[in-house]
C-alpha cells in the first residue's frame, strides 16, 4: 500500500520530500498495526495508506503534512494510533499539529467542529472516516456499525456535501447501500 499511496502521490504532483514525509508517516501508522493486528486482511491493516490514497485519487490533494496526517490519524481504533510524541519524532511536529486539529468521531460537537475548521482538516476527517465506514460491515459489531452509520448520515455526509463533490458521492452511495443492506427490515439488537 505503500508504495500505491507514492506512485499515487508523484501523479498528483507531490514533491519528492512531500513523498518521504508521507511514507514516515504510513510507517509510524503501521508499527502498531504489525504489532496488534495479525490478519493482513483484516480492514484495519492498510487504513493509514487507504486514507491517504483516498485523499489523492478524489480529491487530488497534494499537501504532504495533510495527507501524512490522515495517514497516523485512527478516530475507530486509538491503540492503532501513535501517541503525538512519536509521530513528532518520527515524522514531524507539523504532522502531529495537523492531526490534533482533526474533529474526531463521536464528538457531541463533532458537526460545530468540522463546520469550524479549515478546509484541508475538513478533507481529512471525510476522508479518514470514510475509510473506516466503508468497512463497517466487517467490524464484527453491528450496534457500532449502525452508529456510524448515523454519524456518517448525520454529520459527515452533509458536511462532504458542503466540502467536496466526490466524497460526497462517496458518502451518499456509502449511506444508502449500508441502510438498506443493515437497517431496513433488520431486527432491533
Amino acid at each position: 500500500m505503500a508504495h500505491r499511496v507514492d506512485r499515487t502521490a508523484v501523479m498528483v504532483g507531490v514533491d519528492r520530500l512531500g513523498r518521504e514525509l508521507v511514507g514516515k508517516a504510513i510507517e509510524a501508522a503501521m508499527a502498531r498495526r504489525l504489532v496488534l493486528i495479525e490478519d493482513d486482511h483484516d480492514p484495519d491493516y492498510l487504513h493509514p495508506g487507504r486514507a491517504a490514497v483516498i485523499l489523492l485519487d478524489d480529491v487530488g490533494l497534494a499537501d504532504p503534512v495533510a495527507l501524512a496526517a490522515a495517514s497516523v490519524l485512527d478516530t475507530r481504533r486509538d491503540d492503532l494510533e501513535p501517541p503525538d510524541g512519536e509521530v513528532t519524532e518520527r515524522v514531524s511536529a507539523a504532522v502531529t499539529a495537523f492531526r490534533s486539529a482533526v474533529p474526531r468521531s463521536g464528538s457531541v460537537t463533532l458537526l460545530e467542529d468540522l463546520l469550524a475548521s479549515e478546509h484541508e482538516i475538513v478533507l481529512v476527517a471525510l476522508a479518514e472516516r470514510l475509510d473506516h465506514v466503508r468497512h463497517a460491515h466487517m467490524w464484527g459489531d453491528l450496534a457500532e456499525a449502525r452508529a456510524a452509520h448515523q454519524e456518517a448520515s448525520e454529520v459527515y455526509l452533509k458536511m462532504a456535501e458542503r466540502t467536496h463533490a466526490r466524497l460526497a458521492a462517496r458518502y451518499t452511495q456509502w449511506c444508502r447501500a449500508f441502510g438498506e443492506r443493515y437497517l431496513l427490515n433488520a431486527p432491533e439488537p
